[in-house]
């Protein structure tokens, strides 16, 4: 028997309107990655504009930061940290500060003055890394820093070198015309290079060996190299630039693996990897994404789960 007319078509229009459904996302998508004009290079620009703004009610050129509370780590936050008041799930407090590339006058409100503009070496302690323009001393690194050139130096602060392994810092100082010399080249460029220019992805040429240095340039505005971020950025000096990192830099060599047993922060999830013997397969060959919980995440899991997770093997 024939179907009725009005049947084939309420079929008909059901079906395209499915077509219409599907082909919506898929076309958000093409519009996203063709037409949007924010890239990588804008991202770090974006936060640092919205912690001016924040901070407009103390005077020009100021920016609002936020502090980790309990340590002396402070950032250009997110918008979602901000609004949270956190740092990676940690606590903060609002800091002040001068922008990059401007300073405070006598007691006129805010930052009015523009910082003078320096070589690398002299710029490593207008902003405050202290500890690596010592080091750029004793290394013998401070006669090619102050001479002609172009570099880009993403120098660890001072609370970055406290973080490294004091065996590691030992070795580095009781060798400082090699093994500290090789170390603070690893942290360098040989052309100057803005947030801007950072793009996602970027492989950088570091001035140790040819040794290379991973870019990432996220859309929240976090920019990093070799995962250390960069908390400073942009400090224009007269023969390149300087960024101030959280933490040293050292070469991508380790494993998923290594970093899960290496945090004391994501002991239950290596708990729960070595009962499934996913944690040996994040230690071979391969490329893998990993969407870590923290301790605190799986704190907040149902009673008896994360027991029942560590007990049975899948």
């Amino acid at each position: 028997d024939a179907l009725p007319i009005s049947f084939l078509t309420s079929q008909e229009q059901l079906r395209d309107y499915k077509m219409k459904i599907l082909f919506l996302p898929i076309f958000a998508i093409f519009l996203l990655s063709a037409f949007d004009p924010a890239d990588s290079s804008a991202y770090y620009d974006k936060i640092l504009s919205h912690s001016r703004i924040r901070a407009r009610k103390e005077g020009p050129n100021v920016c609002a930061l936020q502090q980790v509370m309990g340590t002396k780590k402070k950032y250009f936050s997110t918008c979602r940290n901000w609004y949270q008041g956190t740092i990676c799930g940690k606590k903060a407090t609002v800091l002040y500060e001068c922008c990059p590339g401007y300073q405070r006058l006598n007691s006129l409100p805010g930052c009015p003055a523009v910082a003078p503009i320096d070589h690398v070496y002299g710029t490593l302690g207008i902003v405050g890394a202290t500890v690596t323009q010592d080091y750029s001393d004793k290394s013998q690194l401070r006669p090619e820093i102050e001479g002609q050139g172009s570099f880009t130096f993403f120098a660890p602060s001072n609370e970055a070198w406290d973080l490294l392994d004091p065996e590691v810092r030992a070795g580095l100082l009781s060798n400082v015309n090699i093994e500290l010399l090789n170390a603070l080249h690893y942290h360098m460029v040989g052309k100057r290079m803005l947030t801007k220019d950072l793009k996602n992805g970027l492989t950088l040429t570091s001035m140790y060996n040819d040794l290379s240095l991973l870019i990432n340039h996220y859309p929240n505005g976090i920019v990093t190299v070799n995962c250390a971020r960069i908390i400073h950025g942009n400090q224009i000096a007269t023969n390149g630039v300087v960024h101030v990192i959280d933490r040293v830099v050292t070469a991508v060599g380790t494993t998923i693996q290594d970093y899960i047993e290496s945090e004391d922060e994501l002991s239950s999830l290596r708990a729960a990897a070595i009962t499934s013997d996913v944690l040996d397969t994040l230690g071979k060959p391969g490329h893998y994404t990993l969407f870590a919980p923290t301790n605190d995440a799986f704190e907040k899991l149902p009673r008896g789960v994360l027991e029942r997770m560590t007990l049975f093997r899948s």
